[in-house]
């Protein structure tokens, strides 16, 4: 994790004060975030999570945090967010949103299996039937418009001609009247924790919205069946599977899976190398972008029918 913000225990303490709790330990940084700084803080009533915001402005924690309400009034396995004393589900720090979150015990599993990614399908069946929730964007944050805005750049980079083919591409074959609703939109294996082989929560919903449910699929397949830029087919067998036990795919989506596994892999390559050559360069990850530039070439080539079997 890119840890933008520091936090000393006087400064959780300052925070938890706002929700009535009493700190009994230093914050300690997580790993596994790319957009926010998330600390794990001991207090005398449980272990909790408390994330700075570094890319998010109060509008958007204000709809994160009121989704996570709705997801945990619905039942759905996610993160359970605190209200403050007054009955605020975030406060501002340094300028800055935070939240507050309870610890959910567990692991993170790079490798999942097959079994294990059958429980994702199923959860994101479950999450696509949940209405979306009033004032959600309806793009994806780094979709066909952050495209758009990549490519205006001045830049002889080759990875803009690359990207351009790509949006170019999809936009003339993805069919803009296939379903939408609530989504996660970035559901990899580092946002999910296990209790054992059960899957306990999905994390981080800070790029949900109200979009193409297929996309989340696709961008599922990214993100939990692929391996050092391969794409593994007995895994996204399993997905589709899982998912099917909650929801049906129709025809017209079943045909489309394919370019929306690599419209995902393309926006998360876009993603990598907008945040680690533009916004905030680091040299170390500067090439992150080529494994999701090669999910997304194989995914051209790829017979999605054959996952269906």
């Amino acid at each position: 994790m890119a840890n933008y913000t520091h936090m000393t225990r006087a400064e959780a303490q300052s925070i938890l004060a706002q929700y009535g709790l009493e700190s009994c330990g230093d914050p300690v940084p997580m790993e596994g975030g790319q957009a926010n700084s998330s600390f794990l803080i001991p207090t005398e009533n449980g272990t909790f999570i408390c994330s700075v915001c570094d890319e998010k402005n109060l509008q958007e924690i204000d709809i994160l945090t009121r989704i996570l309400l709705y997801l945990e009034k619905n039942g759905f396995p996610a993160s359970r967010v605190l209200q403050t004393k007054q009955g605020g589900l975030y406060l501002e720090h340094e300028g800055k949103p935070v939240y507050l979150k309870g610890y959910i015990q567990g692991r993170v599993v790079q490798d999942l299996s097959s079994g294990m990614v059958a429980q994702v399908g199923r959860a994101l069946a479950e999450l696509h039937t949940l209405p979306p929730l009033e004032g959600m964007p309806g793009t994806f944050a780094y979709g066909f418009q952050a495209m758009e805005e990549l490519l205006a750049l001045d830049s002889e980079h080759p990875f803009q001609p690359w990207l351009e083919e790509r949006r170019a591409y999809l936009g003339g074959h993805i069919d803009p009247d296939l379903e939408q609703g609530l989504i996660h939109g970035d559901l990899f294996w580092d946002n999910l924790v296990f209790e054992g082989e059960a899957l306990a929560a999905v994390l981080d919903f800070e790029e949900a919205c109200s979009y193409y449910t297929l996309f989340d699929l696709g961008m599922s397949a990214v993100g939990c069946c692929s391996k050092n830029g391969r794409f593994d087919p007995e895994r996204i067998r399993a997905l589709l599977g899982g998912y099917q036990q909650g929801r049906r795919l129709a025809h017209r989506e079943r045909d489309q899976l394919g370019y929306f596994m690599e419209y995902a892999a393309a926006a998360t390559a876009l993603w990598r190398f907008r945040q680690y050559n533009i916004r905030y360069p680091l040299p170390d990850k500067a090439d992150s972008y080529l494994e999701m530039a090669s999910l997304a070439v194989e995914a051209r080539t790829l017979d999605c029918g054959t996952f269906f079997a």
